[in-house]
C-alpha cells in the first residue's frame, strides 16, 4: 500500500506516477518491469519512489486497486439491477468486465496481471476482498469500508443461504475468486484455441457458478 506521504501529494502528482506506472505494467509484466522507467516517465527520483512505495509491487497491485475500484460501480449497479440477486448480479458483472479485461484500454496490463498470476499474485489481489485491509491508508479504509457497504445495501439476503454480512463477504469473496480465476483462464484458452476460447471461458464461469449456487452433489 502507499505510504501517508503519497496520499499527501497533490493529485496531479499522484496521477503522474500512476500513469507511468500503467505505461511500464501495460508494456510487461511485474517481474520485467523497471522503477528506472517508472521514475523517469513520472519525473520523480529513485529517493522520492521509496518515499511513496515499498517496491514495484507495491506500486503494480496499488494500480490494480485503483483499476478494480473503478469497476465497483458496475458490480453495484449489475446486483441492483437484478432485484438484489447477488449470483445473478456475478454473472452479468462478468460479462461486463470481461470485455474491459481482454479488450479494453487496460487489456495489456491485464493480460500481463493475469497470465503471470501465481499463488502470491492470488494473495496480493484477494485482500483487497476482505472487509479490513489493516495496512491501507485512512482514506483508502473508508473507500474500502463504502464499498462493502454498498454491496450489503444492494444484495438481498432473503436470496442466499447466509445469516449476517459476515457471511456474505466470505461468500462474496469465493464468487469474485471465481471471477478472477476464471479470467486467467480465459487467457490460456485465448492462447491454446484462438476461435473458441473465450466460448470456453464463458462455459466454464457459469459452470462454476451454477456449482457453488446450486451444488455438485446429485440428489
Amino acid at each position: 500500500m502507499p505510504t501517508e506521504t503519497f496520499f499527501n501529494l497533490p493529485k496531479e502528482k499522484q496521477k503522474r506516477i500512476l500513469d507511468a506506472a500503467a505505461q511500464e505494467f501495460s508494456r510487461v509484466g511485474l517481474n520485467e518491469a523497471s522503477i528506472a522507467n517508472v521514475i523517469k516517465e513520472a519525473e520523480i527520483s529513485r529517493g522520492s519512489f521509496y518515499q511513496y512505495f515499498s517496491d514495484k509491487e507495491d506500486l503494480y497491485y496499488y494500480y490494480f486497486y485503483t483499476l478494480r475500484s473503478h469497476n465497483h460501480r458496475y458490480l453495484i449497479q449489475a446486483i441492483a439491477e437484478r432485484e438484489g440477486d447477488l449470483f445473478a448480479g456475478i454473472e452479468d458483472y462478468f460479462f461486463r468486465l470481461t470485455p474491459e479485461m481482454f479488450t479494453g484500454k487496460n487489456h495489456q496490463f491485464y493480460r500481463h496481471l493475469f497470465m503471470n498470476m501465481d499463488a502470491h499474485g492470488f494473495q496480493r489481489v484477494m485482500p483487497y476482498l476482505e472487509k479490513k485491509v489493516e495496512k491501507a491508508h485512512c482514506q483508502q479504509k473508508e473507500h474500502i469500508k463504502k464499498n462493502h457497504q454498498d454491496l450489503e445495501r444492494v444484495v438481498n439476503l432473503a436470496l442466499i443461504d447466509v445469516n449476517d454480512s459476515e457471511e456474505l463477504h466470505v461468500l462474496f469473496k469465493m464468487l469474485m475468486h471465481i471471477v478472477f480465476s476464471t479470467i486467467q483462464e480465459g487467457y490460456r484458452y485465448q492462447k491454446l484455441y484462438p476461435e473458441e476460447g473465450q466460448e470456453r471461458m464463458e462455459k466454464n464461469f457459469m459452470r462454476k457458478i451454477k456449482w457453488l449456487k446450486n451444488g455438485a452433489g446429485k440428489e
